[in-house]
């Protein structure tokens, strides 16, 4: 997982490195990700202005000062950084634009809005952009990925990297998730995403060849139904239907956590103590609940608040804490790991997240360094050497769990070079 994030960061170097540079474009191996490539980083925030807990997608039309991000840098001292776009396909590559042709204005711009933490025991620097600005203006629709760094251009400093969205809205999109699937033995275990798409107002010869189309369940990406194909094509609609990438496992609620006060613990806390420069937090053991009957506890699908319960604001006086997990289990699993996934590590499978077996407890311990607020998490199995992420082996899979459904429509249209975003909508499971 290492080697696999290193060369994520070396590829996407280079085309950094080409994008200030206006040489010529190196082509990654694999798709652009929310990574965080710098420990000092933590709480990456990236959503509409005012709308914390949805996607970062910002319409054609609508799009200046649109989109917020903030995040936090554990350092006593400020520095300003940098920021660029680059425009990406329908599974995250990058398009085979040049900058000046999806960019008015700079090729780069600065993030210089930032603020001393107060009355934490963790010192950190909090900034914010909203953005985008009339300095750096996307000029199309569809996939961006945001990558920040340095204050010096050398690409060697890159702090992080986000995906956002710009939708020019063209397509209607309808879905439904029926309680049937297809096939039966899943009726149980999996939930089946229909979606019809209307392109009426969008002019194409070949739908089968200029739409993709995208599906998403929750925040995660590593499950994704990328590159659709419509099962029908009726005269201006598409149709997805009884396709095997829409059915996707139920898995089930969320476990949760509330840290959002450390001096009154919330019932999934087992204590908090005070260490020198951040809190300590152990959660209650949890249990495998695959084999439990369901239980409807209501969540956040996976995501995260960042909040405080008092007056003061979590930005920049929320503290920083070590939050220990532990998930009994008798033996350890043999070729597999346990991780905990959530939005509270950007769903990543990376060594931060990994936990690793304790024969005295009898169970997987780890640990994340988390800032204030309410969490939602899961605990994965992935078989090593792959990336096969498997939530059902310990969580169970129910179709009666609440899951949030994205779906993306891209389109290319006949004589240009680049996917255009032209339909999002959600829906969910229950």
């Amino acid at each position: 997982m290492k080697k696999r994030i290193l060369n994520y960061k070396i590829n996407l170097l280079g085309l950094l490195f080409v994008t200030l540079t206006f040489a010529t474009k190196a082509q990654p191996n694999q798709p652009f990700g929310n990574f965080s490539f710098d420990e000092r980083v933590q709480t990456i925030l990236l959503h509409p202005v005012d709308e914390v807990l949805s996607e970062p997608v910002s319409l054609l039309e609508e799009l200046e000062n649109s989109l917020q991000l903030s995040f936090d840098v554990l350092t006593e001292a400020a520095d300003l950084y940098n920021y660029t776009f680059i425009h990406c396909t329908h599974d995250w590559k990058p398009s085979n634009l040049h900058k000046n042709e999806y960019i008015d204005g700079y090729e780069y711009d600065r993030i210089d809005s930032y603020t001393f933490s107060r009355n934490t025991l963790t010192a950190y620097v909090h900034y914010d952009l909203v953005f985008p600005t009339s300095n750096m203006m996307p000029r199309l629709s569809g996939n961006y990925l945001l990558v920040v760094f340095g204050d010096d251009d050398s690409p060697e400093n890159i702090l992080f990297t986000r995906r956002f969205m710009i939708l020019d809205s063209k397509a209607g999109i309808t879905a439904n998730v029926p309680r049937y699937p297809k096939e039966l033995k899943y009726a149980d275990t999996k939930q089946q995403v229909d979606v019809t798409i209307n392109y009426s107002s969008v002019y194409m010869l070949n739908p089968q060849q200029t739409f993709n189309v995208v599906i998403r369940q929750n925040g995660r990406w590593d499950n994704a139904a990328i590159g659709l194909k419509a099962t029908y094509v009726r005269t201006n609609e598409l149709l997805f239907e009884n396709n095997p990438m829409t059915l996707f496992d139920a898995g089930n609620q969320f476990r949760n956590f509330d840290i959002s006060d450390f001096r009154y613990q919330s019932d999934k806390v087992k204590r908090a103590t005070k260490d020198v420069n951040y809190w300590l937090v152990e959660l209650w053991p949890n249990k495998k609940r695959a084999n439990l009957p369901f239980v409807n506890e209501p969540g956040l699908n996976g995501n995260k608040s960042i909040r405080m319960q008092s007056d003061y604001d979590p930005a920049y006086e929320g503290d920083y804490a070590w939050v220990e997990f532990f998930l009994e289990w008798d033996t350890p699993l043999l070729g597999d790991d346990v991780y905990i996934i959530g939005a509270l590590n950007d769903w990543n499978i990376d060594e931060r997240n990994r936990m690793s077996y304790s024969s005295t407890r009898r169970g997987y311990e780890g640990m994340l360094f988390l800032k204030q607020g309410y969490y939602n998490f899961n605990y994965a199995v992935v078989p090593r050497g792959t990336t096969k992420v498997d939530v059902g082996f310990v969580e169970g899979d129910f179709w009666d769990t609440e899951n949030i459904y994205s779906i993306y429509v891209y389109f290319q249209e006949p004589g240009t070079s680049y996917e255009q975003l032209i339909g999002m909508s959600s829906i969910g499971a229950h």
